[in-house]
């Protein structure tokens, strides 16, 4: 079978609806994206413009497709052109780490989750809608607190961030949720202060904004760091269903 040239605007339905194009890849990205099927298996590559990490490829689909994709002389064709366009990092599959001539060296390991679900986890007590003006008490929170996030307060219209206070006014826990790119809700920088967790507010903050992300788009996605296995088990406990497993990393 030949490579395909796919424009970004029929990529989710070539690959089936697969969650991580309708999250990831952005229609308006002005490159096609690259594919190969062969029976059921299907391999692409697509440029996945980001709001924190710049612009990168993105590898989804067989393990063997992928290696016969990107070895295949209009795959070196393509490449130049996604530099063109400012990509310099590689997010591929956990499983085809082996393509080290892209991904010389792995520097995160993440997962890629989503729910439909609306959990009806109560909110915590003292749960608060936080405005713009709140932006520098909850940067220093997440400096403090959880300084790797990709949250950032107010750095683009649109983000939701709700926090949660205790008696005094002390802001214990936060957290974000933003369109991506491709016009998916995506949760960030979901962060509770060392002395307040295990009461379960991080937990309860994830719903909340869980919630209304379902209700107004009809799903949310999260992205998490793999050694994190205690927030894998509140995610997923809210519903959220592991949908890749990446390695990332500047582009070889």
């Amino acid at each position: 079978m030949s490579i395909e040239q796919i424009p970004m605007g029929a990529l989710l339905g070539w690959s089936g609806d697969d969650p991580v194009v309708r999250a990831e890849a952005s229609p308006t990205t002005p490159l096609p994206a690259l594919g190969l099927r062969r029976g059921p298996d299907v391999a692409f590559v697509f440029l996945r413009p980001t709001h924190v990490h710049g612009i990168s490829l993105m590898l989804r689909g067989d393990d063997a497709l992928l290696h016969e994709l990107v070895t295949a002389p209009p795959f070196a064709t393509w490449l130049t052109q996604a530099r063109t366009k400012g990509a310099d990092g590689v997010t591929l599959p956990r499983t085809a780490e082996g393509l080290r001539w892209l991904l010389p060296e792995v520097r995160g390991r993440w997962e890629f989750l989503s729910t439909t679900h609306a959990p009806d986890v109560v909110a915590p007590v003292g749960t608060v809608e936080l405005d713009a003006g709140r932006g520098e008490e909850i940067q220093a929170l997440l400096d403090q607190n959880n300084p790797d996030t990709d949250g950032q307060p107010f750095a683009r219209p649109g983000q939701r961030w709700v926090g949660v206070r205790d008696g005094s006014g002390t802001l214990l826990g936060v957290g974000c949720c933003e369109l991506e790119t491709s016009g998916a809700p995506v949760l960030a920088g979901i962060t509770v202060v060392a002395a307040a967790r295990g009461l379960g507010l991080g937990r309860g903050i994830t719903a909340e904004l869980t919630r209304r992300a379902v209700a107004d788009h009809g799903w949310c996605t999260l992205g998490m760091y793999s050694h994190n296995d205690r927030a894998r088990g509140i995610y997923r406990s809210l519903g959220y269903v592991v949908q890749a497993e990446w390695s990332s990393g500047r582009l070889g």
